[in-house]
């Protein structure tokens, strides 16, 4: 085991178990398209949070490395117009919510 690493049961709920703060920046029409996907999903009767939505899209992406790498090139020539869920496009410019930081409330 690694120096800063702990031991976890395997047989532990992946929710339930010992977690890590990660700290990074997405583009901010992606951080959109995760509030419209959490509204999705509460709307479809889930109680859950952009943290257990997110880890839940990681949890299912395909592992191997062929896969990855198309992801990768279809994100590095995405458009911003790509990540909006639930936003019409109008003329040349798109405005974004600003939120503050910190949890943010369910609407």
């Amino acid at each position: 085991m690694a120096p800063d690493g702990h031991a976890v049961d395997p047989n532990d709920l992946l929710r339930r178990s010992a977690d890590r703060q990660v700290s990074f920046r997405i583009p901010a029409a992606l951080d959109q398209r995760l509030d419209a996907l959490l509204e999705r999903a509460i709307t479809a009767g889930e109680n859950t949070t952009r943290r257990e939505l997110l880890s839940a899209l990681v949890l299912a992406a395909d592992q191997t490395g062929d896969e990855l790498s198309r992801l990768l090139r279809e994100y590095r020539t995405a458009r911003v117009t790509q990540a909006l869920l639930d936003q019409v496009t109008d003329g040349n410019v798109i405005e974004l919510r600003r939120h503050k930081p910190g949890p943010r409330a369910v609407r």
